[in-house]
């Protein structure tokens, strides 16, 4: 799947349940997060991680920190508790704006980018790089491009943590429009126009795209960038299992 539609897709899920997009929680679908929980999940999450890298890495800097796939902000505003800095990262801009109206903290700041790069930031921005529950919705040749981009972004001794499948339950769906003997423009118009007015027809409404990449893939991805495995924890089950990888940018003290 190419990032344009990834992009339409969570801008779509932004504007009709932004929380449970971010967070499927069961029972929370159709707004029912509220604020205050939604972010409550976040300062827990990142508590918990902090801690577990702390002992990993006790001398790691707490200047900067980056929040991969930030959509409404939940995983970035809880990173402000631990850095001087936060910057948050996303796709979709409507998530983006979602996150910038729930958090006025002069410390936090988020940044919409549409590239399969991190670009928009320079080398060694960052001292620490997190991602949680978003690689898992981005093909594997765009997700192995912001692995090595993490690297990049972090400054030398700084840290990675971040979350990708091995396993998935859920693939792929095909584009139904993809092959027409129409011009390129009018079937994107015609698909368009029956996302927004007739969402559920022919499988067309804004989907959650699930992928998966070898830890293999990812551990070359990583020591090729430059950065030192510390260590992997695996979670889930068989079907959909996951694996936390926390790694060290080669160079610093």
């Amino acid at each position: 799947m190419r990032l344009g539609q990834l992009r339409r897709d969570w801008n779509d899920l932004a504007k009709e349940d932004p929380f449970w997009a971010a967070l499927t929680e069961s029972g929370k679908r159709g707004n029912r997060w509220s604020v205050s929980e939604f972010f409550s999940t976040g300062v827990a999450e990142v508590d918990r991680d902090m801690a577990r890298i702390r002992e990993l890495v006790p001398a790691m800097s707490r200047g900067a920190a980056l929040d991969f796939g930030c959509g409404p902000g939940r995983l970035t505003v809880a990173l402000a508790r631990h850095f001087a800095r936060a910057t948050g990262v996303d796709i979709s801009k409507t998530m983006v704006d979602l996150a910038r109206a729930h958090c006025a903290e002069p410390q936090v700041d988020f940044v919409c980018s549409t590239r399969p790069n991190l670009k928009v930031f320079p080398d060694g921005s960052f001292d620490f790089v997190y991602s949680r529950i978003t690689l898992q919705h981005i093909a594997p040749k765009f997700t192995k491009l912001y692995l090595r981009e993490f690297v990049r972004v972090l400054s030398p001794g700084g840290v990675l943590s971040v979350q990708v499948p091995v396993a998935v339950h859920v693939g792929d769906p095909p584009d139904r429009l993809k092959f027409s003997i129409w011009p390129p423009t009018m079937v994107m118009r015609i698909k368009r126009h029956l996302r927004y007015h007739h969402p559920g027809w022919y499988g067309l409404a804004p989907k959650i795209h699930m992928y998966a990449l070898p830890a293999s893939e990812v551990l070359e991805c990583l020591e090729a960038a430059g950065a030192t495995l510390l260590q992997c924890e695996q979670t889930g089950h068989d079907d959909a299992l996951n694996v936390t990888y926390v790694a060290r940018k080669r160079g610093g003290p």
